[in-house]
């Protein structure tokens, strides 16, 4: 792969990691506006169902503080001085307004005054201290029908309504609601936690949804994306809806991280890739020159193998045996055709049938000088081997290991778990250690550029073949001593006909 090509890749890379990130913020951005969008539509439907429960407490409450103040009942205990007369008049309004009072259950208190601030309780149990500040808030005048009064860890949010009679007051009546009955109302909204709610009279903060601070609130007031403010019929109370931003703001940090980590992995898949396509491309070039080089080898082998056997059918038509002669003609059509196949693979068995035929040709023309024998197994008919690869290799036995002074020949194969051995080994001259690891650097590193002879080229061109189809692991050993012989051993995957298939 040429410098060129790496960098137009690189660039390419490049590209794709760039359109990858601006994917990813314009994926962001969406996302945030849905989510905003989404949170404000659930903060403005909010709105409404706070000030149709919150609101409807505090309408009912001013309604029935209203209704009170025009009870007889009423009257008579705020026109009634201070004494027996009060507490009476208390006791028997509180027996006449019975089913009134129990139907205000927004009230946890019905407090009446008379105009000195003596008071009853209707309903409820305020402590005192709660009754004595809240009419001196009323007396005071520092409130429209509003009341917000504390004592200790007692809250308590109320309205009032004056007691007339003829067009003079005489009295008050309060209804009071416990302050964390408001809140608890309130909170029930703050699910979920980015929308939150807090009840105001004036500019006085009364409570929040979930009871946080007045600072904790105006921060939250100042960060929120939507805050609406409805006012409580004429109550003077208002409530106000905001909706805080936390859930875009956990989207963002989410961004932040995943954005880089986004990157880091381009950049390792970019270099993967990278490293990947040169050794791929390589590997390419290499096995698509292997198998050239090894289709000349075999062309070679061939030409070779075909002269050999017209001068031995030349030798032949010399002698007068041209029987013999026509015979090794059909046979050698026969085995060319064979070697010339576009089949890769053949049967075991078949690859043996034809070593036969081509060993009767090399006997013809060494007549009653070679032997060979031929191992037998009915399983060679399922095994596969690639076709011609053992042919060169009983040739190179013939030809150089008996050198044309005879021997005996043989042909096995046997199989080892996934494995299968094939052997060809002789009897001829065989080889000192010199001339053994000459034989086996030259299978390693052959001479291929068709110019050496077959002894230089036949087992390198078995082992180049058998590394190409099945990778490095396997190949051939090379075994032989002087005047004892060679052995050699091709090791091919065992593969069967239902493998193959």
């Amino acid at each position: 792969m040429n410098k060129n090509t790496g960098k137009n890749r690189t660039i390419v890379l490049m590209l794709f990691g760039a359109v990858i990130v601006l994917l990813w913020v314009v994926f962001y951005l969406i996302t945030v506006r849905i989510i905003r969008q989404n949170m404000e539509r659930h903060a403005m439907s909010a709105v409404g169902t706070i000030i149709n429960d919150v609101g409807n407490e505090l309408l009912l409450m001013e309604e029935s503080s209203s209704i009170l103040s025009g009870e007889e009942s009423v009257k008579n205990i705020a026109g009634a001085g201070y004494g027996e007369d009060f507490y009476a008049m208390g006791r028997v309004a509180q027996e006449t307004l019975e089913p009134a009072l129990k139907r205000i259950i927004n009230a946890d208190n019905v407090i009446i005054y008379n105009p000195d601030g003596e008071f009853y309780r209707l309903k409820g149990t305020a402590p005192n201290t709660i009754a004595v500040r809240s009419f001196w808030i009323i007396s005071e005048g520092k409130s429209d029908r509003m009341v917000s009064v504390s004592s200790g860890s007692d809250n308590y949010v109320g309205i009032y309504q004056k007691i007339e009679d003829n067009g003079k007051c005489i009295g008050y009546v309060l209804l009071l609601m416990d302050h964390r009955k408001v809140e608890k109302l309130l909170s029930t909204y703050n699910d979920p936690d980015y929308i939150g709610s807090a009840l105001y009279y004036g500019d006085k903060l009364i409570c929040t949804g979930g009871g946080i601070g007045r600072e904790d609130l105006e921060s939250r007031l100042e960060k929120a994306i939507y805050v609406s403010e409805r006012s409580v019929g004429f109550t003077g109370y208002r409530i106000v809806v905001y909706c805080v931003d936390s859930v875009s703001l956990d989207v963002a940090r989410f961004f932040r991280i995943a954005l880089p980590v986004t990157i880091l992995i381009l950049v390792i898949v970019g270099f993967i890739f990278e490293r990947f396509m040169r050794r791929f491309v390589k590997t390419s070039i290499d096995l698509e020159l292997e198998r050239t080089n090894l289709s000349l080898l075999k062309k070679q082998i061939s030409a070779h193998f075909t002269v050999n056997t017209l001068n031995i059918v030349r030798a032949l038509i010399g002698k007068g045996d041209k029987e013999t002669a026509a015979r090794i003609c059909t046979e050698l059509s026969v085995l060319l055709r064979y070697a010339n196949a576009s089949d890769e693979y053949i049967s075991l068995l078949e690859e043996l049938y034809v070593l036969k035929q081509y060993t009767e040709i090399m006997q013809a023309r060494y007549p009653d000088k070679i032997n060979v024998r031929f191992g037998e197994d009915d399983s060679f008919s399922d095994i596969l081997v690639p076709r011609m690869l053992i042919q060169p290799i009983v040739e190179n036995a013939i030809m150089h290991g008996l050198s044309g002074e005879g021997g005996n020949l043989e042909i096995d194969a046997r199989s080892e778990k996934e494995d299968l051995f094939i052997t060809v080994s002789d009897d001829g001259k065989g080889m000192d250690a010199g001339e053994l690891e000459k034989a086996r650097g030259t299978a390693e590193s052959p001479d291929t550029d068709g110019h050496g002879s077959l002894d230089h080229i036949a087992l390198a061109n078995v082992r180049k073949r058998i590394e190409v189809l099945f990778g490095g692991e396997y190949g051939l050993d090379i075994e032989s001593d002087v005047s004892r012989g060679t052995c050699v051993t091709v090791h091919l995957p065992l593969i069967t006909s239902d493998k193959k298939k």
